[in-house]
């Protein structure tokens, strides 16, 4: 401890009458672990900010070997999706006594490795990624035996990397099977990034849905063009040029979703028939949109919770028997607002 921090302990010290030890011991977060009363706290805090006390954070890194720092890199802060994700992450962390450098990288595999490059030479405890790459890369992989690396959302399908996602596949099915059970067969889907597991397995739930109700899979009405609003509304434009009795459209994700929407709408307003729309993590658009819709929501809390979860687990070199989560997706009609 620096002698600025000493000297700043002695004057809450000089104050409040309570030994060295215990006021070190309550600035530094250890009062539970060594048994030090509410009361004792509240007035060596209350002390410590009539004084105006700030600690060494260098000085704390040292003495610790960790900068309490963790990076987080995701793939666009603009999707509401990874910004409300990002909002939990940061919330859990700072509750762990951890300060969070947030990276976006743009959905561009360079971007994302630039980054990880300087979380890594910023001396970062750790670091979670919504990976844009869709497997390990050779930098990733040396960093990750110096460095504790957690995945979310997005994983790669071969990796000893911890990680936490949803159950995208049963997830699609169902959302899928709700759509033909409301009577609807003819569904477009209009998908991500190629080759990409988000892609991949909601992708392989819409298949499985529409093989368990021997309805014929036409590929004229899929097509992968990326997670971009941009990208929705190419998909949807094509798709509409391709087939006029399109019944309903299964979006990969939100972005995509208002992409789509866009032109379901102009077409719709300019005489078109009703098409059903149902997506993953749209339920804050139901009140912009007056209309059904469906949607597979992801518990974004609970994806950060164990994300975080298995971080400090692999910082504090506790590393879980099964390091890969998977965490339920809940289906709602919000034209009931009805779970199912």
């Amino acid at each position: 401890m620096d002698v600025g921090c000493k000297m700043s302990i002695k004057e809450i010290q000089k104050l409040t009458g309570y030994s060295y030890s215990t006021i070190s011991r309550v600035l530094n977060g250890k009062a539970k672990e060594f048994r030090i009363s509410d009361e004792t706290c509240k007035k060596i805090l209350e002390a410590a900010k009539k004084l105006n006390y700030r600690p060494n954070i260098l000085a704390r890194s040292l003495r610790l070997r960790k900068s309490m720092t963790i990076g987080l890199i995701v793939p666009d802060i603009q999707n509401p999706f990874f910004g409300e994700l990002a909002w939990w992450i940061e919330k859990l962390l700072r509750e762990h006594g951890y300060s969070t450098i947030l990276c976006n990288t743009n959905e561009i595999p360079e971007n994302e490795e630039f980054y990880l490059k300087v979380l890594f030479d910023r001396q970062v405890d750790g670091i979670i990624i919504a990976p844009v790459h869709t497997q390990e890369w050779q930098e990733l992989e040396n960093i990750k035996n110096d460095r504790a690396v957690v995945l979310i959302d997005r994983i790669f399908y071969e990796t000893n990397l911890p990680w936490v996602t949803s159950d995208n596949t049963l997830a699609a099915e169902r959302m899928t099977d709700k759509l033909i059970k409301l009577g609807f067969k003819r569904i477009a889907f209009l998908g991500g990034t190629p080759n990409t597991y988000i892609n991949d397995a909601r992708f392989e739930g819409y298949r499985n849905s529409l093989e368990k109700h021997s309805i014929q899979y036409d590929q004229e009405i899929v097509l992968f063009k990326g997670y971009s609003s941009e990208a929705g509304e190419e998909m949807m434009s094509i798709i509409f040029e391709r087939d006029q009795d399109i019944e309903a459209v299964f979006c990969v994700n939100n972005l995509v979703f208002l992409g789509a929407m866009k032109i379901v709408q102009q077409k719709e307003l300019a005489g078109g028939k009703y098409v059903m729309m149902a997506a993953f993590d749209i339920k804050h658009y139901s009140h912009i949109f007056k209309r059904p819709l469906l949607c597979a929501n992801q518990d974004l809390q609970k994806l950060a919770t164990n994300c975080v979860s298995l971080l400090l687990d692999e910082i504090n070199e506790k590393p879980r028997k099964n390091p890969h989560l998977i965490l339920p997706v809940y289906i709602e009609d919000l034209r009931t607002n009805l779970l199912n």
